[in-house]
C-alpha cells in the first residue's frame, strides 16, 4: 500500500505528461515539469492499493474488464475516499528474466508488495509448475499462505465463471483440476464467487472493490494516518461523459427503475408458465389414448398442445431481452451506487434496506427457478406423438434454458452484491 502519490499531469489537450508514485516525497530523474497556468489544480490526498491479477489464459475477457473496471472506479474514489487501485500483472510487471523456472522467475518479480489478490478461472487450472498444480494455484497459495501470516492481508478474491464452454475447447482434465482446486477452498475457510457473464463478473467486482476500499478508507481515518496533499490537475471539460456526473441517487433511480422493468416482464413469463401449465396437463389427459379414441380428435388435441407450447416459447423469448438488459443496467448502477457511497457517511439505515429488498428479490428468483424447472420436466414429459409437439417441446425447453440461465445470472450477481453489502456494513 502507498501513502501518497503524486496525480497524472494532463495537458490541455488530455494527454498524460508524466506519472510519479512517491512515499512522500517526488521521484528525482524524470519529474513533470512546471504546468501551464491554465492548468487547473486541485489537493488530492490518495491511498494506492496494488490488485494483482491470476489467473489461466481462457478468461482475458476478465482481465481486460478487470483493468477497465479499476479505472473506472478510481475517477470516482481517489477524490472521495482517497483510495486508488493500481493492477499488478504479468503482462505489464514482469520483464525477461532467468530462474529456476518461469514461474519462479515471475514469482521474484512480483514479490509480495500487494494488497489485493484477484483469481479468476474458468475451464482451465493452467500449466503445473515444480510447486503447485499450475502457475496460478501456486500464485494464491504464496497470497494465502502472507494471508495466513499477517492475518487478513492481501485480500483474496477468487471467481469462478459458470459459464458454458465449447465442445471443441473442453480439456477434461483441466476442467477437473479446477473443480478439485475449487473444493478444497472451503475445508479452508475460503469464500468464492460466481458468475454467469461479463456484465454479472463486472457487477459483482466492482461491489466487492467498493466495499474493499470504504475498509481501507476507514482504517485510514481511524488509524489516523495523514497522507501528503499533492496537486493534480482538473480533467478537462471535453473528457467527462454525462454519466460522469451522475451521483449516488442517480445510480439508485436507474437501479430502481430498471428492476422495475425487469419485475414486469418476470411477470409477463410467470403468467405464461401459469397459463401454458394448466394446458400441458389439460391436454395431456386429453391426447391419453382410450379404446374409444378418434384419430382425428387426438390429432386436434396434439395441434392444440403445440400450439400452446409455441404460444410460450414465444412469450419467453420476446421478454428475455428485455429481462437480460434490465438485469445488467439495473445492477450495473446499483454497483456503482455502492463505489459512491463512500461519499456518505451517516449510517447504514439505507444500505441494510437495500440489502434487505434484494435478499427478497433474491428468495423470489431462486423459488422462480424451482417453477421453471418443474415446467420443464413437464414439458419434457409430454408424449412424443407427432412431428408438429416434438419439435414444439424441443423449442419450449430451449427457451426454458435461457430463461435459466437468465435466472442464474440474477442470482449470481445479487449473491455477491449481498456479499459486498455485508462487508461494507461491517467495515464501518
Amino acid at each position: 500500500m502507498r501513502i501518497a502519490v503524486l496525480g497524472n499531469s494532463l495537458g490541455p489537450k488530455g494527454k498524460l505528461a508524466n506519472v510519479a508514485r512517491t512515499h512522500g516525497r517526488p521521484t528525482r530523474g524524470n519529474q513533470a515539469k512546471p504546468s501551464p497556468s491554465n492548468w487547473k489544480k486541485m489537493p488530492r490526498q490518495t491511498i494506492v492499493l496494488r490488485v494483482f491479477v491470476a489467473s489461466p489464459s481462457d478468461v482475458g475477457s476478465e482481465r481486460s474488464l478487470l483493468e477497465s473496471v479499476l479505472r473506472e472506479l478510481n475517477q470516482a474514489w481517489s477524490q472521495t475516499l482517497g483510495v486508488m487501485f493500481e493492477l499488478v500483472k504479468w503482462e505489464t510487471s514482469v520483464r525477461p528474466a532467468f530462474s529456476s523456472d518461469p514461474q519462479a522467475a515471475i514469482n521474484e518479480q512480483i514479490g509480495e508488495d500487494y494488497d489485493v489478490f484477484v483469481g479468476i478461472f474458468w475451464g482451465r487450472l493452467g500449466t503445473a509448475t515444480p510447486r503447485a498444480s499450475s502457475g496460478s494455484v501456486e500464485e494464491f497459495e504464496r497470497a494465502h499462505k502472507r494471508f495466513v501470516a499477517t492475518g487478513g492481508s492481501p485480500e483474496i478474491l477468487l471467481y469462478f465463471k459458470d459459464a458454458p464452454i465449447a465442445p471443441s475447447k473442453i480439456d477434461i482434465k483441466q476442467l477437473e483440476s479446477v473443480q478439485i482446486f475449487k473444493g478444497s477452498l472451503a475445508p479452508r475457510g475460503g469464500l468464492y464467487f460466481s458468475f454467469d457473464d461479463l456484465s454479472s463478473f463486472e457487477s459483482s467486482l466492482r461491489s466487492h472493490l467498493a466495499a474493499i476500499a470504504q475498509k481501507f478508507s476507514t482504517e485510514r481515518r481511524e488509524s489516523g494516518i495523514r497522507l501528503i496533499d499533492v496537486a493534480t490537475p482538473a480533467v478537462e471539460a471535453f473528457l467527462v461523459s454525462d454519466e460522469d456526473d451522475f451521483g449516488f441517487m442517480d445510480y439508485i433511480e436507474i437501479y430502481e427503475s430498471r428492476q422495475a422493468e425487469m419485475t414486469v416482464a418476470m411477470g409477463v413469463i410467470n403468467e405464461a408458465m401459469v397459463r401454458v401449465g394448466e394446458q400441458i396437463t389439460l391436454r395431456s389427459k386429453e391426447m391419453a389414448p382410450t379404446s374409444t379414441t378418434d384419430a382425428k380428435n387426438v390429432r386436434r388435441m396434439v395441434k392444440r398442445a403445440a400450439d400452446d407450447l409455441n404460444n410460450f416459447s414465444d412469450t419467453v423469448s420476446k421478454e428475455l431481452p428485455a429481462i437480460s438488459h434490465a438485469r445488467e443496467k439495473a445492477y450495473g448502477a446499483l454497483s456503482k451506487a455502492l463505489v459512491l457511497r463512500g461519499d456518505f457517511t451517516s449510517g447504514d439505515s439505507a444500505l441494510l434496506e437495500l440489502r434487505t429488498a434484494i435478499t427478497t428479490m433474491l428468495k423470489s428468483a431462486a423459488a422462480a427457478k424451482d417453477s421453471v424447472l418443474g415446467l420443464r420436466h413437464s414439458t419434457d414429459s409430454l408424449p412424443r406423438l407427432s412431428k408438429e409437439i416434438n419439435q414444439a417441446k424441443r423449442e419450449m425447453v430451449r427457451q426454458l434454458d435461457f430463461f435459466i440461465s437468465e435466472i442464474d445470472s440474477l442470482l449470481s450477481t445479487v449473491t455477491n452484491i449481498v456479499g459486498a453489502i455485508d462487508r461494507m456494513v461491517e467495515s464501518d
